[in-house]
């Protein structure tokens, strides 16, 4: 489990709080009420309407939206052969009018930052490994060659999954046909399961160009 110190700011005010992720899920306490999801953009919790803004389905479930947030996430990078962990700060926004987040990476060889605000953390992250030095490649799920989107699309944060336990299975995924068909028959054999992009484990290895990947990494 890792804590991330968070700052959050919505039209009811801001306060500091601490997200707790397993490396698939976000939980996080606001103002008395709990918070979960896979997306910064779909943490679901109580509806109560005098302490946040929510979008609300029809089946009740109400998403916290229209806040702001600042929080530090380290993250594992490969520095020359040496692996190190440096701080990752996210500035995430949500809401009708704006949706959006900005990285800034804290390395010894200096701080490497979005310029822009993009729409996903994969954008974001893909801008700060295009700063970086040579021979120096950010570590984590994103970079991973068993992780990949959803070809139907995904949102914000979190929206890998993870294939390591069918690598074999994975190694003959060459198109989005292939892909879909894996990750349905993962999810019901329980095999694989989401990850966020910040994420890393142990089983961690570098897209290479051999690799087939739905997603913009490249080796």
């Amino acid at each position: 489990m890792k804590i991330y110190s968070v700052k959050y700011k919505d039209t009811f005010g801001s306060l500091n709080t601490k997200i707790y992720s397993d490396g698939s899920i976000l939980n996080l306490t606001l103002r008395g009420v709990h918070f979960k999801g896979y997306d910064f953009e779909a943490l679901e919790g109580i509806v109560d309407k005098s302490k946040f803004e929510y979008a609300v389905y029809d089946n009740g479930v109400g998403v916290l939206t229209n806040f702001e947030l600042t929080t530090e996430m380290p993250i594992d990078i490969l520095d020359n052969g040496i692996v190190k962990t440096e701080n990752l700060i996210a500035y995430i926004a949500t809401g009708s009018n704006k949706s959006s987040v900005r990285l800034t990476l804290k390395t010894e060889h200096g701080i490497f930052l979005n310029k822009v605000e993009y729409d996903s953390f994969e954008d974001a992250i893909l801008n700060i490994q295009n700063q970086l030095p040579e021979n120096v490649k950010i570590k984590t799920c994103l970079s991973c060659k068993y992780s990949n989107y959803h070809p139907v699309g995904n949102g914000m944060f979190g929206g890998l999954n993870c294939f390591k336990n069918v690598k074999e299975d994975l190694e003959q995924v060459c198109n989005k046909s292939d892909l879909m068909h894996l990750w349905d028959k993962g999810l019901e054999e329980n095999k694989t399961f989401n990850v966020q992009e910040t994420n890393v484990c142990s089983s961690h290895k570098f897209v290479t160009k051999n690799n087939w990947v739905y997603k913009n990494w490249t080796s």
